[in-house]
């Protein structure tokens, strides 16, 4: 059976100087042979926010999956793939349709099934908390700015093009 591997950080520091992507490609590489899986391809959007499906990484993925270029998909964590709910249970409905084993490695030796119940209540509440995290990630970042902001400090690092920072006297 072929598999494919999907990896994704969210920011190009964690891409250029981190280990997370190849630790996760680890992981997912050992599963394959545990499994006795057979490796078609590893996709991947380093330094790409997971909020949305569009990316290059993961727009291949589906792209391929719906060829049938593999039989079964691996992930690190449900994270790693989206953040959005919506996403999530979109993504899932065409796993199914098309009968791609989905496995989330982070979750032990035991595979998630997307086609039962259990497994789809699994991916659901996970897809939540991935989702809410994004959500209260954008609010403590806005708090943070305004109280930059009213500290006296800029809520940029630089001007929007076309535009100079004016120096405001105290």
């Amino acid at each position: 059976m072929r598999a494919a591997i999907y990896t994704r950080v969210s920011t190009t520091m964690q891409a250029e100087e981190g280990f997370s992507l190849e630790a996760q490609e680890d992981i997912l590489m050992q599963t394959i042979e545990r499994k006795g899986l057979e490796l078609y391809r590893i996709y991947s959007d380093p330094g790409v926010s997971g909020k949305t499906f569009k990316r290059k990484g993961v727009q291949e993925m589906i792209k391929d999956m719906k060829a049938r270029r593999f039989e079964a998909l691996l992930i690190h964590k449900l994270d790693r793939l989206s953040r959005n709910m919506g996403d999530i249970i979109a993504f899932i409905e065409t796993v199914n349709k098309l009968d791609i084993r989905l496995i989330i490695a982070a979750q032990g030796q035991d595979e998630i099934d997307t086609r039962s119940p259990m497994g789809k209540a699994f991916l659901q509440l996970n897809g939540i908390w991935a989702e809410l995290y994004i959500n209260n990630l954008r609010e403590e970042t806005i708090k943070g700015l305004e109280k930059k902001v009213r500290s006296g400090g800029r809520h940029m690092s630089r001007p929007p093009l076309g535009y100079q920072f004016a120096e405001v006297e105290s």
